[in-house]
């Protein structure tokens, strides 16, 4: 068993559905996370990194890095994106499988009404999916697992602020539909914190439910901030909710312990979502760099 150090192309501000920075592109990102330290990384947004499989393995393998996984958000509950969402997914699914990883993880899309409530818990579960909403959620994410099981893929489920799977109700309600060995937790530990739950708990309950983590810290009082100004999920990111890790309020010695202890054997992925002009933007390479140093701190 092993826990394995991951970063992603999020931590420079390369994030699904905003402008990427020009500043960053694939060889520059790819360099600093093998600088930073770590062996492995997400693909981030489809057509950031070569889509060309040989390429992408040889860009990976000139760096020494592996493939862990790729993010897809597919809007879940809406039966009308499920055509564009699934060829989406197959997409990215047979791209990342041809370049040796193992996991995608899917995510539902962030909506404006949701989004509008991210990080407050109460008035996100006051706009939960209908009881439709959630069968069109479950068969989509079936037909999801099915076809990334044949390319030789799991599934892990990203739980996300402004997302219709944010809080730990949600969550809870979510893994109630499926069997434990159908469908895994990608787990963030700031998003589970800002969308109300508690990432140690879940983890001392429900760890071998687990096959995917991202690290990601949080400061209590910014996220309080944004939640008193009811800011969209993505204003509460430039506002700089999410710390540089071991800075923030994420009790991570224990979050390693409860993994080690757990048996994970997987990827864990440092991340700190950050959006051009907000807080932390300005220095990706010397935080990934400071994230690698905390985790071997920690034994990772």
């Amino acid at each position: 068993m092993a826990i394995r150090a991951a970063s992603a192309p999020i931590n420079w501000g390369i994030m699904e559905h905003v402008e990427l920075p020009v500043d960053y592109p694939f060889g520059r990102v790819l360099d600093e996370i093998a600088k930073a330290g770590y062996s492995g990384t997400e693909l981030g947004p489809y057509g950031f990194l070569p889509t060309q499989p040989g390429v992408l393995r040889s860009e990976l393998a000139k760096r020494s890095l592996t493939l862990c996984s790729a993010f897809i958000d597919v809007e879940l509950g809406n039966p009308s994106a499920h055509e564009g969402g699934l060829a989406e997914v197959s997409r990215s699914a047979k791209l990342i499988s041809e370049a040796d990883a193992k996991l995608l993880v899917l995510s539902d899309k962030i909506t404006p009404a949701r989004n509008a409530t991210a990080g407050r818990r109460d008035d996100a579960n006051q706009i939960s999916w209908s009881e439709a909403e959630w069968k069109a959620a479950a068969k989509a994410i079936r037909e999801i697992i099915a076809l990334c099981k044949a390319v030789g893929l799991r599934v892990a489920f990203h739980h996300h602020a402004g997302g219709h799977v944010e809080t730990p109700e949600e969550v809870n309600r979510l893994f109630s539909l499926f069997p434990a060995n159908e469908l895994g937790l990608c787990l963030d530990t700031g998003h589970y914190i800002y969308g109300g739950g508690d990432a140690v708990a879940f983890l001392e309950k429900q760890v071998s439910r687990v096959w995917c983590v991202h690290l990601k810290d949080v400061y209590d009082r910014k996220a309080n901030e944004a939640r008193r100004a009811k800011m969209n999920f993505h204003a509460a990111v430039r506002h700089g909710i999410f710390a540089p890790l071991g800075k923030g309020s994420v009790d991570f010695p224990r979050v390693i312990s409860l993994l080690q202890n757990g048996h994970y054997d997987g990827w864990v992925v440092v991340e700190a979502d950050v959006l051009q002009g907000g807080v932390g933007a300005d220095a990706p390479l010397a935080n990934a760099i400071a994230g690698r140093e905390y985790l071997r701190r920690l034994g990772v």
